[in-house]
C-alpha cells in the first residue's frame, strides 16, 4: 500500500531527478529513500524512474502516474482532516486563510457571529497574500479561502461566494503633503513613499491602467510598494511617523482615523476590491457551514441559509 512517506519519495524524487537530493530534502538516507521508491513501484505494479548512474527521470509509466499520486495525496489529507473532525467531535475547528485586505473588514466580524452560535468553535486563521490559495482548500490544508477573486479563475469542485465590491481608502498623517492636493488622482497619490500588502497581478493592473496603461506606468507600479507587509498594524505604525501613504479597506484604519493619527485621501477615480470566498465542494462541518453561512450575508450571490 502507498504510505504518505513513499508518496512524498515520489514526489520529491520526480522534482529533482536526483536520489541524493531527494533524500536530503526529505532527511532521510539514501537507502530509505530507494526503499519508498521501491514501494511506490510494487504498489503501481510499473518502473517509475529510469535509473542513470547520476541521476533518474521518470518513465512514461512514472508520468502517467504522477496525476494519479497527486489525487491520491489529497484524498489522504482530506481523510486526515475527517478523522481530526471526528475526534473533535462535531467538527468545531476551522482553517481559514486570507490575503491581508479581509481580516479586520470581514473574517472579524463573521468570526463574532459565528462564535455566538458555537462558542468552543476553534479557528485558525493564516493571513498570507503569497499563497496558493485554491491549491490549499483542494489539498484539504484549508476549508475556506477568502481574498482576489482572480485567484480562482474557472475552478472545479468548489463552491464560490463573491463579495460585494468595497472601497480601498488611502490615508496618510494629517500633516502629509498628499492633503495638498485635496481630491487626488492614483498618481498624486504615488508620488509618495507607498506602504502596503503585497501587491498581486490584479492590483498592480489596476495601478498601471489608472496611471495611463503605458510602460513607463508599467515600470512604475512594478517599484511599488517601497514597505511591503501583511501586518497593517506594522505599516499603521510606519504612516504615524508621517512618511508613507497606507492603503486598506475603512476597517482598517478605524481607530487611527478616529484619534486624528491619520486623514482619509480623498480620489477622484475609487478603487474597488474584488473578494471572493471559497470552499471544496462536498466537504463539510459544523463550524464550516455556520462560517460560510455567515459570509454569505456578505456576498452578491448569497447561499440558502
Amino acid at each position: 500500500m502507498l504510505t504518505e512517506t513513499s508518496l512524498e519519495a515520489f514526489f520529491q524524487l520526480a522534482k529533482t531527478n536526483s536520489f541524493q537530493e531527494a533524500a536530503r530534502r526529505m532527511g532521510v538516507s539514501n537507502a530509505s529513500l530507494t526503499r519508498y521508491i521501491a514501494q511506490a513501484e510494487e504498489e503501481a505494479g510499473v518502473a517509475l524512474f529510469l535509473r542513470s548512474r547520476n541521476n533518474c527521470k521518470m518513465t512514461r509509466a512514472g508520468q502517467q502516474f504522477f496525476p494519479l499520486a497527486q489525487q491520491l495525496e489529497q484524498d489522504l489529507r482530506r481523510f486526515s482532516r475527517q478523522v481530526d473532525i471526528l475526534r473533535e467531535g462535531g467538527g468545531q475547528q476551522l482553517r481559514v486563510a486570507c490575503g491581508p485586505l479581509v481580516p479586520r473588514a470581514l473574517v472579524a466580524p463573521v468570526t463574532q457571529a459565528v462564535l455566538q452560535a458555537l462558542p468552543d468553535m476553534r479557528l485558525h486563521l493564516e493571513v498570507n497574500a503569497r499563497m496558493a490559495p485554491l491549491e490549499k482548500v483542494l489539498s484539504g490544508e484549508m476549508d475556506i479561502f477568502i481574498g482576489d477573486l482572480t485567484h480562482t479563475p474557472e475552478a472545479e469542485g468548489v463552491e464560490i461566494l463573491v463579495m460585494e465590491k468595497r472601497q480601498v481608502v488611502f490615508v496618510a498623517h494629517p500633516d502629509h503633503p498628499v492633503h495638498a492636493h485635496g481630491t487626488c488622482s492614483l498618481a498624486d497619490v504615488l508620488q509618495f513613499p507607498l506602504a502596503s500588502g503585497h501587491l498581486h497581478k490584479h492590483w498592480r493592473a489596476t495601478f498601471t491602467k489608472l496611471l495611463g496603461g503605458d510602460q513607463a506606468a508599467a515600470d512604475r507600479v512594478s517599484l511599488l510598494p517601497q514597505i511591503e507587509s501583511d501586518d497593517y498594524h506594522f505599516l499603521t505604525g510606519l504612516a504615524r511617523d508621517g512618511q508613507f501613504v497606507v492603503g486598506a479597506v475603512e476597517e482598517t484604519f478605524e481607530e487611527p482615523l478616529a484619534l486624528g493619527w491619520f486623514k482619509r485621501i480623498p480620489l477622484k477615480a475609487p478603487i474597488t476590491w474584488n473578494i471572493c470566498a471559497v470552499r471544496k465542494r462536498g466537504v463539510s462541518s459544523p463550524a464550516l457551514e455556520a462560517f460560510w453561512r455567515e459570509l454569505s450575508i456578505y456576498a452578491v450571490n448569497p447561499v440558502a441559509a
